[in-house]
């Protein structure tokens, strides 16, 4: 496993490496005391990953829910936003519990803006699950949603906790999916 720290307005861990999901309530129990977690993930992800991060955050002392919404860029709105607020009060979760964003850059960006307004903030942690979400959206604490105007245009600088990037994730990729990632990998290389 390897770790890169991120300094930012708040300084946090990036860690890679694989079997990081099975690891996940131990690595986040050392930047958070258990509380509730709300993972919010997609209709995809929720079958693939979910179960794991749940059964890791629930042995480390964790008590977890879940928020699905369905898969796809046309998701990250204001609507589903405002379903993740009205899930997170329902929940009665608090400025000391913790959302874990399970998923690509539409998950990431929809619960860290979620994490960022709900209650003027509470912490949240990115665990990515495409190429592309690992290298940009999970990292440097970009969130937001599209509004009918436009893409990204409602949105908040709000670092995560930690990020976890388990490379194990990266074979249930489609090839297009990763293909994505790779072309913004070398575009960071070239500028």
């Amino acid at each position: 496993m390897r770790s890169v720290t991120v300094k930012t307005s708040a300084t946090y861990e990036v860690l890679i490496g694989s079997g990081l999901l099975q690891k996940a309530g131990e690595a986040v129990k050392k930047v958070i005391s258990p509380c509730k977690v709300a993972i919010v993930t997609d209709s995809t992800v929720v079958h693939l990953y979910e179960e794991t991060v749940r059964q890791s955050l629930t042995e480390a002392g964790f008590s977890v829910c879940t928020f699905v919404f369905p898969a796809g860029e046309a998701s990250k709105n204001i609507h589903t936003l405002s379903h993740l607020l009205e899930f997170l009060a329902k929940e009665e979760m608090t400025r000391t519990d913790l959302i874990v964003a399970l998923g690509g850059g539409v998950t990431g960006d929809l619960a860290g803006f979620g994490a960022a307004v709900y209650l003027r903030g509470i912490p949240f942690v990115q665990i990515p699950t495409t190429f592309l979400a690992a290298i940009d959206s999970s990292v440097g604490g970009k969130t937001a949603v599209d509004l009918e105007a436009g893409k990204n245009l409602a949105g908040a600088f709000y670092q995560p906790k930690l990020v976890l990037c388990d490379t194990d994730v990266l074979q249930t990729l489609p090839e297009v999916v990763f293909a994505d990632g790779i072309a913004e990998a070398l575009k960071y290389g070239v500028l």
